[in-house]
């Protein structure tokens, strides 16, 4: 059955239009929803302790890891496909969803299984992987990829309409929830346990809201081999870039988390929360915004998709500009003024970190590849970053030390990006392709200078 209201059509104004105002919803979400967690790190960083943090992390990069191995893009192919905004589309997209939180929560569950009866023997004393507590937290956290498989399909289809209204909304309410759960949960056992409460608190919350909250069909299970088909066909070459990206923005913490003593960790993570919320911002809105605007224009007017992606690039630009100068000039006073002394080394975390700021311009090409159907060069690009992290990275920090390894984790995703303007050339032009090699030069200089003077 339907709601009277499903499938609903596209919001009426221009493309112009409904992009100023899914941005603006996008900033609110971003802006809100990063605000409040991180106003939840703060009130937890006074209850907990480092190591607690640690610890969440890992939970959290795997739970992720795992979303990456099995990603096939199903939101992408509800932005982009001709009949993604149909009935019939949404019912064999949701199920996907649920095979795919299904098989993530068995993939945590088997790596809880083997961290248990592996690192007492193999885990370097010591270290985040040798804790005692980790493998119970993951067992746990399996359950969230569970839930949050049920999420509805009327949440992807908000978001090919430019609907970012319902779904700011829908996140920032829930986040103010998972909070409230944390500290009731802190309050009565203020241990790493409280994390873990908050983090399925949310997960409930937000799939099934998904379902009364959202305009277009109810959900039901339903199949059919042609559009199963097509999402595979986009989708396959997609987790192959999916999994390679994530060991590329995540062989970080894998690798630290074997180097670092558990409360060093817990610190470096303390400075990525701060990094990631700057760039949440502005991945948010490439993702949800400039994505499906793209996809929109693909299938109406192909011809304009250039001269669109030079404006909402120039938007990007000035953003990662603003963050990294933010970043590199005011962490370590933001550190210092809102956490205890303990964590006082973030902010020379956060000074060398902030390169990553003028790296993330480059992810739009990387969307625009993406939203031309190219998942299969998104898969060589990702492959390429990842390998080259995950021998830098170790290689640095023997040799050169933390900091020399903080900086190759910040330029790292530069290595792909005159491979990425070569493909883009022909689509782009030449003005374009030059002005983006310049932003590259200039930003491997400033690295440089980042780490002789932080």
């Amino acid at each position: 059955m339907s709601n009277p209201t499903s499938p609903p059509a596209p919001r009426p104004g221009s493309l112009g239009q409904r992009i100023l105002k899914a941005g603006s919803w996008s900033l609110i979400l971003v802006v809100g929803g990063r605000g409040l967690r991180l106003a939840s790190n703060l009130i937890m960083t006074r209850i907990l302790v480092p190591e607690a943090f640690g610890l969440m992390a890992m939970v959290g990069i795997l739970i992720a890891g795992f979303g990456h191995f099995t990603d096939i893009g199903i939101n992408r192919s509800i932005a982009r496909e001709p009949d993604g905004d149909k009935e019939h589309f949404l019912h064999v997209a949701w199920v996907f969803k649920i095979l795919r939180g299904a098989t993530i929560g068995l993939g945590v569950l088997l790596t809880a299984l083997a961290l248990w009866f592996l690192a007492p023997a193999m885990a370097p004393l010591g270290s985040v992987y040798a804790d005692p507590r980790l493998p119970l937290l993951i067992t746990l956290s399996a359950l969230t990829p569970i839930i949050m498989g049920f999420e509805s399909t009327t949440y992807d289809l908000a978001a090919r309409h430019l609907n970012m209204k319902y779904i700011a909304l829908i996140e920032v309410g829930g986040q103010v929830l998972q909070i409230v759960a944390m500290v009731a949960f802190a309050a009565l056992s203020p241990t790493v346990w409280a994390l873990m409460a908050g983090m399925l608190t949310g997960a409930a919350l937000k799939s099934g809201s998904t379902h009364f909250l959202f305009p277009g069909p109810r959900m039901t299970w339903a199949w059919n081999t042609e559009i199963a088909g097509r999402i595979w066909h986009y989708g396959k070459w997609l987790m192959g870039s999916s999994v390679f990206s994530f060991v590329a923005q995540s062989a970080d913490r894998f690798v630290l988390a074997a180097l670092l003593s558990t409360t060093t960790f817990g610190i470096y993570a303390i400075a990525q929360t701060w990094i990631g919320a700057g760039g949440m911002i502005i991945s948010r809105i490439s993702d949800s915004v400039g994505f499906p605007a793209v996809s929109e224009m693909i299938r109406t007017r192909p011809d304009d998709v250039p001269r669109l992606y030079r404006k909402f690039q120039s938007v990007i630009d000035v953003m990662c500009i603003l963050a990294f100068l933010i970043v590199l000039f005011g962490g370590q006073t933001l550190i210092d003024l809102l956490y205890t002394p303990v964590y006082s080394e973030a902010g020379r975390y956060l000074a060398i970190l902030s390169v990553i700021f003028l790296t993330l311009r480059f992810n739009t090409l990387n969307g625009l590849i993406m939203n031309l159907g190219h998942s299969k060069t998104m898969m060589i690009i990702s492959a390429i970053r990842a390998v080259s992290i995950c021998i830098l990275l170790p290689l640095t920090y023997h040799t050169l030390g933390l900091s020399a390894a903080l900086l190759v984790i910040a330029v790292n995703p530069l290595i792909t990006a005159v491979y990425t303007l070569s493909v883009l050339r022909p689509f782009l032009g030449n003005t374009q392709i030059r002005f983006d090699m310049l932003w590259l030069v200039l930003t491997l200089v400033v690295a440089g200078c980042v780490y002789v003077y932080a």
